[in-house]
């Protein structure tokens, strides 16, 4: 296992030929920025409730079908990652796999223009589109993760990874503010749904467009030469291996475990942000795309944090750091209530502003403060596993990072339901971040490695 927090190994490391190129990094950190558009405006905020309130037209069965269309993503992801990342692993090159999941993904997410409301059965000509690209940005990420250590070297990790952020974050705030400017402008008087339509084909443009340098400029790793039935084979076996691998890896095997709980903690506090705004506070679409577009530059400051301390403290630390600050954000949004803020009665009637009412501005700060510390975990979250990997099991094992991520991203959500639906109350499923949290921190702290490297 490569233990970057002795200076010999890292300097083995560099000299033994890993890139330090500015220019590469960025190119690499631009497909970061190409692929975020995709999740913000067509996983969160626009096209997803456009479609359950416009195209399905009864919010309630649209909110169960959209769950369901993820859903069949993410078991398709986590049944492939581990097998494509390790096929990779076994053919050398990554860039191929990473080019094919952007060629099929841009297109059906430009099909998703199509959505209208009554369509009926295209309905699932929509649907499967959506299960498409998810895929697609799922399994991309186990390739594009995978040439981090072809562009820059180990002390460099997470510098890289928050710059990869802060461009996503960047993107988010040009086209989020984009968006709002073409919906005042166009949509009261057009009422055809034009913006929200025309949205997916602006994303998918846009990810084809900044993929370019990382497929352009990033170099891949050298082919093996073999055959493909030959890589599959062998890219299976390398994937047992590597399950088998993780018992010699002890703390590559906990830390994908206190990932997998962790995780489930962001997703709470990201996912669910606007189904609480608009059910606890009845905030209207103006106020939730504009905590949308402020949570975008927040976010930027939460990546450059992110990456700054996990070069000056290591990752592990700058990991538990993002993580107690989310513990906090999500603590401050239980206590929030229409005319509540801390459990304390404030007063419910508005007084002006877009977010008027004490329990408004103070579910914004909570939502900004979530916003700032997922990210900065997010950043050391790739950096940690990077820097715990040996070299050459890169693909296979941030595979099984992806498969970590992705294999119960449905506990987040059903513990949210459970308990929302047992306690009769939107505030008390939010809990259920909190235990996430809170698990995921203590399984952390029994991970070894992650410290800082050497300058």
């Amino acid at each position: 296992m490569l233990d970057v927090a002795a200076p010999s190994g890292a300097e083995a490391h560099d000299r033994s030929g890993a890139p330090d190129d500015k220019g590469k990094r960025l190119a690499w950190a631009l497909y970061e920025c190409a692929r975020n558009p995709f999740y913000v405006l067509i996983n969160i905020y626009v096209f997803s409730a456009y479609f359950a309130n416009h195209v399905i037209a009864d919010p309630v069965q649209g909110q169960a079908v959209w769950g369901y269309i993820l859903s069949t993503a993410a078991v398709f992801v986590a049944l492939s990652a581990p097998v494509l990342g390790t096929i990779a692993d076994a053919g050398g090159r990554r860039k191929p796999f990473l080019a094919a999941s952007i060629l099929i993904a841009v297109p059906a997410c430009g099909l998703l223009a199509l959505a209208r409301p009554g369509m009926g059965s295209g309905i699932l000509l929509i649907a499967a589109c959506l299960v498409v690209a998810n895929i697609c940005y799922e399994l991309s990420s186990i390739f594009y993760n995978a040439l981090l250590a072809q562009v820059s070297s180990p002390r460099r990790y997470g510098s890289a990874s928050g710059l990869a952020y802060a461009l996503a974050n960047g993107a988010g705030i040009l086209l989020f503010g984009t968006y709002m400017l073409a919906d005042f402008m166009i949509a009261p008087a057009t009422g055809n749904f034009l913006v929200e339509r025309a949205t997916p084909l602006v994303v998918a443009g846009w990810w084809q467009v900044f993929s370019l340098p990382i497929l352009v400029l990033v170099p891949d790793a050298a082919s093996t030469g073999a055959p493909l039935a030959t890589i599959v084979r062998q890219g299976l076996r390398r994937l047992r291996t590597a399950i088998g691998r993780l018992r010699a890896m002890p703390d590559v095997g906990r830390y994908l475990i206190a990932r997998m709980v962790f995780n489930e903690g962001f997703i709470v506090l990201m996912m669910f942000m606007g189904v609480v705004g608009a059910g606890v506070l009845g905030w209207t679409g103006v106020q939730l795309s504009a905590m949308g577009l402020v949570l975008s530059v927040v976010a930027v400051g939460g990546s450059v944090l992110g990456g700054f301390l996990d070069e000056r403290l290591g990752s592990k630390m700058s990991l538990q750091i993002g993580i107690v600050g989310c513990i906090f954000a999500n603590l401050l949004l239980v206590t929030i209530g229409p005319d509540t803020v801390l459990f304390v009665a404030t007063d419910p009637h508005a007084s002006g502003g877009l977010f008027p009412r004490a329990a408004d501005k103070a579910f914004f700060v909570a939502e900004g403060l979530a916003a700032f510390f997922v990210t900065a975990g997010l950043v050391s979250s790739r950096v940690m596993l990077a820097k715990l990997a040996p070299r050459d099991a890169m693909n296979e094992l941030f595979g099984i990072y992806a498969l970590s991520g992705t294999a119960t991203s449905f506990l987040g959500p059903l513990s949210i339901a459970v308990l929302t639906q047992l306690f009769a109350s939107q505030r008390a499923g939010l809990c259920a971040g909190i235990a996430f949290l809170t698990c995921g921190l203590v399984l952390l702290g029994r991970v070894q490695s992650g410290h800082a490297s050497p300058a």
